[in-house]
């Protein structure tokens, strides 16, 4: 018998929802993968889900959220690290998801969810790099140039076929840059 909402806490149910949804969305792919199928995995009724998203990309915003929060845990141990470690630390993260990340790009236009957590992502990312480097005496307005830079090199290296050389070359320019003498 399919369990319902009342026989699990909703927070454990909703930590196991996108734990199933990211392993399918990686597997299978975003859009080969429905909410119907993502509930046969479960165990639960298809329409569970939607008490706890109401769309498939509003469970692809919570999926990107947990992976994030996973990743950000790991942060405190890389803050001592030199720039381009940081950059390759923040790029092997980011690879581990790279299909959402694709997805995320390609529903830009067709979705308002994906649109708004993207752009609250872009402003997050672009703060914490603006703050790690102002900590190294960076002033404020290079190391705002310096995240963008960061954030176009990072899915730039996600979006396009690339060799473990172009990578590093390309994370040894921003590390050169990162750490020049400001004008």
């Amino acid at each position: 018998m399919a369990k319902n909402k009342r026989d699990i806490d909703p927070q454990i149910k909703k930590q196991e929802l996108e734990e199933t949804a990211a392993r399918l969305f990686l597997s299978c792919g975003y859009e080969a993968t429905s909410m119907g199928r993502i509930a046969a995995e479960l165990g639960v009724a298809p329409n569970t889900l939607y008490w706890y998203y109401g769309s498939k990309d509003e469970l692809l915003v919570g999926v990107l959220n947990r992976l994030l929060a996973e990743s950000l845990r790991q942060l405190p141990a890389i803050m001592g690290l030199p720039p381009r470690e940081q950059m390759a630390w923040a790029l092997r993260q980011f690879e581990k998801s790279r299909p959402l990340v694709n997805t995320v790009h390609g529903r830009l236009s067709q979705s308002t969810v994906i649109r708004d957590w993207h752009e609250r992502f872009h402003l997050g990312m672009e703060a914490a790099v603006v703050h790690v480097l102002q900590a190294r005496g960076i002033s404020h307005e290079r190391a705002r140039t310096l995240a963008t830079v960061a954030t176009f090199l990072v899915e730039g290296l996600l979006a396009h076929p690339h060799s473990e050389r172009q990578r590093d070359d390309i994370l040894d320019w921003f590390a050169r840059c990162a750490l020049a003498e400001q004008p």
